[in-house]
């Protein structure tokens, strides 16, 4: 089972940009107030964390510094709200409590009046994504009937407004209803995910459409005939009587296993590039490295080792970014029989 955490992220790899993707206020602990609700609390986890644990020291000390540095120096550069803009998506849930700290106990090299000026603007541009992504899922769920609420999805996609911060309040929205045991609420919820999802889809390369549709199945027999469908050649075609017709030679397959490999490589280097907890970042790798070994099987089956091996080869590098316990560890590749 893919969990919620890789379905987020992968969704958010694929916009048109990461911006906004988690508003930063909320990175920094603002938890999204479920629609109807008129209150929101300030302590609340971080929906991909994992854990209520405390930042590393390693985080609080040079990570922390590293980043704060060259936000600054690109606000000086430019403006604070021009460098807030261009950092805002890579900033993790520890940066904005951080930089609290940091300007109520400025260190001596510091320029308190830099630090909150800069306080002030990602406080005020995560705000204002917040409210747009909370209003347009409100109106969604207003339409009254499906076929309004797809018209008007569709047409929010087409205009390209929604961003990563409208998949986080959904999906905050859906983990609230499942909570709450509200199941008219969830599915009409998961409708509307399900229909952001195929809308993506039809924007996307054919293999990063792929990887999108076997993530968001949960039966694994299903995704075997969704991979063997799309990876392997197409040996005949279905006429308008229902019967088939062989095709000799077979026809290439609708996503090849490179382009397959590809849309893995990009999707995993997005996410890698987020500024997310690594934990969270790591066990979605291990939900698409499970989704790249059920390709691999369909692969084995219907290509020449040559390119079963290029396969291999092609998805090896980013693994071994994305997973590097593993490497360290010897642990065989996407043709193991091990986990």
């Amino acid at each position: 089972m893919v969990a919620m955490h890789t379905r987020l992220l992968l969704s958010i790899s694929a916009l048109p940009t990461l911006d906004a993707w988690a508003p930063a206020a909320m990175r920094g602990g603002i938890s999204l107030v479920p629609l109807g609700a008129t209150t929101t609390p300030s302590h609340a986890p971080h929906p991909l964390r994992l854990s209520a644990v405390e930042p590393a020291e390693d985080y609080v000390g040079a990570r922390f510094d590293a980043t704060l540095q060259q936000l600054l120096t690109d606000a000086r550069s430019a403006s604070v709200e021009q460098a807030v803009d261009v950092w805002l998506d890579r900033l993790d849930e520890h940066f904005i409590p951080s930089l609290g700290e940091r300007v109520a106990a400025p260190l001596q090299e510091d320029n308190p009046d830099e630090l909150s000026e800069l306080m002030e603007v990602l406080s005020a541009r995560s705000t204002e994504r917040f409210a747009r992504a909370k209003q347009q899922l409100e109106t969604l769920l207003k339409a009254g009937e499906i076929n309004k609420l797809d018209a008007q999805l569709v047409a929010l996609v087409k205009r390209d407004e929604l961003d990563g911060g409208f998949l986080y309040v959904l999906f905050r929205n859906m983990e609230d209803a499942r909570r709450a045991d509200d199941q008219t609420r969830l599915r009409l919820l998961q409708h509307l995910h399900t229909r952001v999802q195929e809308e993506m889809e039809k924007r996307a390369d054919p293999g990063l459409a792929l990887l999108h549709k076997l993530t968001r199945t949960e039966d694994e027999g299903v995704r075997g005939r969704i991979l063997r469908h799309y990876l392997a050649p197409q040996t005949s075609v279905t006429l308008p009587d229902g019967t088939e017709m062989p095709l000799n030679p077979p026809a290439p397959a609708t996503v090849p296993p490179l382009a397959f490999a590809n849309a893995v490589e990009g999707a995993l280097d997005k996410i890698l590039a987020m500024a997310v907890d690594r934990a969270v970042i790591e066990a979605t790798a291990e939900d698409i490295r499970g989704v790249a070994k059920e390709a691999h099987k369909v692969i084995c089956e219907e290509y020449s080792q040559a390119e079963i091996e290029e396969f291999q080869d092609a998805l090896t590098p980013v693994f071994a970014r994305a997973l590097p316990k593993r490497t360290a560890s010897g642990e065989p590749k996407l043709h193991d029989s091990s986990s």
